[in-house]
């Protein structure tokens, strides 16, 4: 009869301590906004971050890094769809689908830096971080370039630039970690 009521009375003070542990974490009342006020587009970082703040115990720095690199990688999905329809429509002129074939491969390479970025965070890399958004910069930078190039005006310039912002983001973030 013993053994159920201590493993009663351990459950009930394991309980307790997560509740404990979960309200210190949450003491210190910090905001997504207020940690987005630290970087180059604040309200573009509390916008994307802030619909994922519930799904986080803590708000600090690394968690918003986490919430914006999630949304870079949505809004990065998107391009690519969007590219791929561009490709596919009858107005685009031949030297147009030649770049958005480009940027799609370029899109690409942002997710894998994404990637790498995410792997970074978990060892809390700041300059690894930096170094793989300052490649995805290039990569927007350079689906641009070819549209420049070909004479076209670029259908994913708003992609290529809330991206680039999303990148300086995580790039300030990161910063903060």
């Amino acid at each position: 009869m013993a053994r159920p009521a201590q493993a009663m009375l351990l459950l009930a003070v394991a309980v307790a301590a997560a509740s404990c542990w979960s309200a210190s974490a949450d003491a210190t009342g910090t905001t997504v906004a207020e940690i987005c006020k630290g970087t180059p587009y604040p309200d573009l970082c509390t916008s994307t971050a802030g619909k994922q703040a519930s799904r986080y115990g803590t708000v600090d720095a690394l968690t918003v890094l986490n919430m914006q690199v999630d949304a870079f990688e949505k809004r990065t999905a998107a391009a690519r769809t969007h590219v791929s329809a561009e490709a596919q429509a009858k107005t685009s002129s031949p030297a147009a689908v030649t770049a958005l074939d480009l940027c799609n491969s370029l899109y690409q390479d942002v997710l894998d830096n994404l990637g790498a970025a995410r792997r970074a965070i978990g060892f809390k890399d700041a300059v690894t971080i930096r170094a793989m958004m300052g490649m995805a910069v290039q990569d927007m930078q350079g689906c641009d370039e070819q549209f420049k190039k070909a004479g076209e005006k670029n259908p994913m310039e708003r992609f290529d630039q809330s991206l680039s912002k999303m990148s300086e983001i995580c790039r300030s973030l990161s910063n903060m970690i």
